[in-house]
């Protein structure tokens, strides 16, 4: 009897066993997303990819999704993600250049897990992941145009002075793609123009950002483009308490403090956004329909309505006819393809340097 009890166990714990071993996290047939960032509540990036798994699970059915915040610590970032491989998920979604060694790396180990990068400069090369990105450098020259239109206009915050601002994140690639394109389109309006850059050192440090963006305001600048992912929102700070503008960045950032704080809102003349939680929703529902290019990378400009700027209720406040008529033309000219933007990616260290140093006050 004993013998037979004992049979009958191993049977049923080898039963559970593969259960578990083929089920999914849900528990059920749903095809399964998760999104895997350091963390929520930036008012920019990862919350716009956020809102894009909310998108997904109103307007794709049969998906479930699932957010998993991995901290700062990046010792730890892959191991995340392998824990997020054994679990089963159909597709797993991450980004950004520090991020994604770390999703390769695992990508790479398990060939047959699904990935999508939602963006990143460049492909994997790997058959089981795809990834985006989103031409910065048109971002940069269109929030340029804007801010270059507003300094010296009849727009209520706007001064005499003839200087606009840009704080990155940090001085690499990623974020001097914006700031190309920023002086670009900023000289497309005035070739004149004195344009004050400073880097954070991080895209977390919302205090130090301030701070800079304080002595900013206070050197003469008017408007400053905050491209400093969380950090940025101490910019927008700063330029609440000076009644200066700000232009913010990723996602329509004046929206985003509308209900809560829209004293902050009306400082925020444009932001230059991603539509981040539109290609996430595309590419899961074409995932999840088996129509997803897997291998391939695709980079998303203002033709491919992929980037842009925001003209909510807070910017038609904010500018004046001929402001918003330099924007509407640059918008124009850009998409028709009249206008090439330099790009960071293609410039060298030196030409980079250079070209900062050319429009220095």
């Amino acid at each position: 009897m004993k013998k037979l009890v004992s049979l009958l166990l191993v049977c049923v714990m080898a039963l559970g066993m593969l259960t578990a071993c083929s089920s999914k996290k849900t528990g059920d047939d749903s095809y399964t997303a998760a999104l895997l960032i350091p963390f929520q509540g930036d008012q920019s990036f990862y919350d716009l990819a956020v809102e894009g798994m909310k998108l997904v699970e109103e307007q794709v059915d049969g998906v479930k999704t699932k957010v998993i915040e991995i901290g700062n610590d990046e010792s730890k970032w892959e191991s995340y993600f392998i824990d997020a491989a054994e679990a089963g998920y159909d597709v797993i979604l991450s980004c950004n250049w520090q991020i994604t060694p770390y999703m390769n790396k695992v990508a790479e180990e398990y060939p047959e897990q699904k990935f999508i990068n939602f963006d990143i400069e460049e492909g994997s090369g790997l058959e089981n992941v795809y990834s985006m990105f989103y031409s910065t450098n048109e971002i940069g020259y269109l929030t340029g145009v804007v801010a270059a239109a507003a300094t010296t206009s009849d727009m209520a915050l706007a001064d005499e002075n003839n200087k606009i601002g840009f704080i990155g994140g940090m001085d690499i690639p990623g974020i001097n793609d914006f700031m190309v394109g920023y002086i670009e389109g900023a000289k497309s309006v005035n070739p004149d123009i004195k344009v004050v850059v400073s880097y954070v050192g991080d895209f977390a440090d919302v205090a130090t950002a301030k701070e800079i963006a304080l002595n900013q305001y206070k050197s003469g600048v008017d408007v400053i483009f905050a491209c400093a992912g969380n950090a940025g929102n101490g910019v927008i700070d700063a330029a609440n308490e000076l009644s200066k503008y700000a232009i913010g960045v990723d996602s329509d950032q004046a929206m985003l403090y509308a209900e809560t704080d829209r004293a902050k809102a009306e400082k925020i003349i444009t932001s230059g956004y991603k539509t981040i939680d539109q290609t996430i929703l595309k590419s899961v529902k074409a995932a999840k329909e088996g129509t997803l290019a897997w291998g391939t990378h695709e980079q998303f400009g203002i033709k491919e309505d992929g980037v842009g700027i925001a003209k909510n209720e807070f910017y038609l406040a904010a500018v004046t006819y001929e402001v918003n008529e330099i924007v509407e033309k640059a918008e124009a000219t850009l998409k028709a393809g009249e206008v090439t933007v330099s790009t960071a990616f293609n410039m060298k260290d030196k030409d980079i340097v250079k070209l900062r140093e050319s429009v220095q006050p």
